[in-house]
């Protein structure tokens, strides 16, 4: 799943911007649209969090 990291201009900011509670200027979405709309409308900076991707289980096969 695509996450983003938004950041605000103000580094101290505790509220909510469109429905998304920010902490210390900084809050995690996962919504594009949203993400658009915090960096287009409000002038918040946005970064890209790649999440790790899963592993399959891979079984051992005693011999």
């Amino acid at each position: 799943m695509v996450k983003y990291r938004i950041r605000t201009p103000n580094k101290i900011y505790n509220g909510v911007t469109e429905g998304v509670l920010f902490t210390n200027g900084e809050a995690i979405v996962d919504d594009e649209r949203l993400k658009n709309i915090l960096t287009l409308d409000y002038g918040y900076q946005s970064e890209l969090i790649e999440e790790p991707k899963e592993r399959k289980a891979t079984k051992a096969v005693a011999e």
